[in-house]
Formats: C-alpha cells, sequence, structure tokens
C-alpha cells in the first residue's frame, strides 16, 4: 500500500482509490500524481475491477489541487517532471476505460478537481466547496478552463477562472458540473452504490455505453455518428461470436 494512496477493494468489482494526505488536504504532490496515475493503470487491466471510486482523506477536502509547498521547493527540472507526471495522470482519467466516480466533500481545488471532472460522475457533500484557483497563485488554468468549458459552457468557465470565486455544492449541481447532492458523510457511501450498480450491468453494454459517453465528452458527433454507434453495438451483442451470420 502506498503512503500516499489507499486502495481498498469492495464487492462487485468496485475499488476506492483513496488519496491519503490529510494532512497537506490530499494535495498532489509528485509522489501521488505517480501513484493515482499507476494504480489507474493497473485496475484498468484487472478484470475483476468494474468500477472506481476516487476520494480523498480525513474531513477538510477531497483535494487541495497540486502541493504548492512542494512546488515551491523544486528545480526546474523537477517541475517540468511534475508537469509530465500531471498530464500523465490526467491523460489516465481522461479516456479511462471502467466507469469513474468521484465522492468530494470539503476543498476540490485546482488540480485536484480537474481529477474529479474527468471521473464520469462526481458527487458531492453540502460542505464541497469547487475552485479553480490557478491565477490567485499565479498559475495559468488551462486545463481547468477546458474541462469547466466543455462540461457546461464559456461563461463559467470564464467565472471561475476569471475571478477565483468558489462554488457551493448546490451551485455545482445546478451547473452541471456536479451530478448529485448527498448528505454530510454520506459521499464516499452514496459513490460506491452507485458504482456498484455500474458495475452489475451487463458488461458489453456498459462498456459500449461508457465509451460513447466518454466520446460525447470529448469531440463533437452527429446523430449519424450515433447510429453508427448503436448499429456497431447492437450487432456484437447479436453475434457474441463474431460472426456476421
Amino acid at each position: 500500500m502506498s503512503a500516499v494512496l489507499r486502495s481498498e477493494a469492495l464487492e462487485g468489482g468496485v475499488v476506492v482509490l483513496e488519496m491519503a494526505r490529510p494532512e497537506r488536504l490530499n494535495a498532489i504532490s509528485r509522489r501521488l500524481a505517480r501513484d493515482l496515475t499507476d494504480a489507474l493503470v493497473l485496475l484498468a487491466g484487472d478484470a475483476t475491477t468494474r468500477a472506481v471510486v476516487l476520494t480523498g482523506a480525513g474531513e477538510r477536502a477531497f483535494g487541495a489541487g497540486i502541493d504548492v509547498r512542494e512546488l515551491a521547493e523544486q528545480t526546474p527540472a523537477e517541475r517540468d517532471e511534475q508537469q509530465e507526471l500531471m498530464i500523465g495522470l490526467q491523460r489516465a482519467l481522461s479516456d479511462y476505460a471502467l466507469p469513474t466516480i468521484a465522492a468530494v466533500h470539503g476543498i476540490a481545488a485546482g488540480a485536484s478537481l480537474q481529477l474529479a471532472l474527468h471521473c464520469d460522475l462526481l458527487v458531492v457533500g453540502p460542505g464541497a466547496r469547487l475552485g479553480l484557483p490557478e491565477l490567485s497563485a499565479g498559475l495559468p488554468g488551462i486545463l481547468g478552463a477546458w474541462l469547466v468549458h466543455s462540461r457546461v459552457g464559456p461563461q463559467l468557465a470564464a467565472d471561475l477562472l476569471l475571478t477565483s470565486r468558489w462554488l457551493s455544492a448546490d451551485e455545482a449541481v445546478a451547473a452541471g458540473l456536479a451530478a448529485r447532492l448527498v448528505p454530510a458523510g454520506e459521499e464516499r457511501a452514496t459513490a460506491v452504490a452507485i458504482a456498484r450498480g455500474i458495475a452489475s450491468l451487463e458488461p458489453a453494454a456498459l462498456a459500449a455505453t461508457h465509451a460513447w459517453l466518454r466520446r460525447l465528452r470529448t469531440a463533437p458527433v452527429t446523430f449519424a455518428d450515433a447510429v453508427e454507434a448503436a448499429d456497431e453495438a447492437l450487432h456484437a451483442a447479436n453475434h457474441p461470436d463474431g460472426s456476421d451470420g
């Protein structure tokens, strides 16, 4: 088990990945970024894992973004390494083969919020506060801007990035950045219950639907594209042996 990342396999093919740096509000260090990427890659190749829940340890935060204390002490080369690790982690989540649910309590800021937004579903508790304060810290907010813009549009992206304001849990759900608002303390349990329900679905149909949902998030598609994708998925379901007859 990693000192900064806990992995718990549950019944029903669900695995919980918990960022475990509560003393730093689960801020993403180079080690956490590396360990989380490795864990995601490993689980994607594990036939027994059907869905993944991502959360943070402690009561105060899902994650506070990049560990700015570590960042301030880094050499330029180490900062380059940090950037490469973060991009690799986001690439892993952005095109992930398994359904992912983020269970968010407390603060979800900067790069940590970006990880949550890469997940398929985001569950928030009433005390959640979502923000992209990169500019106020002197950092560019490129990936965060793209994520919010692609999820809900340019106005909220500009508002969050240019003013560094925080969204409440209610606002996040109303805006469409989060799927569900749940009672305090039930964020993880709700996310696990959702993951178990998803994991119980017929595998081929789930894989096709999940892949299509991911495509909708990242590329312009037409009704004709949807018809083609549906035809391919249904044909595969009708001919599980791979035959055309």
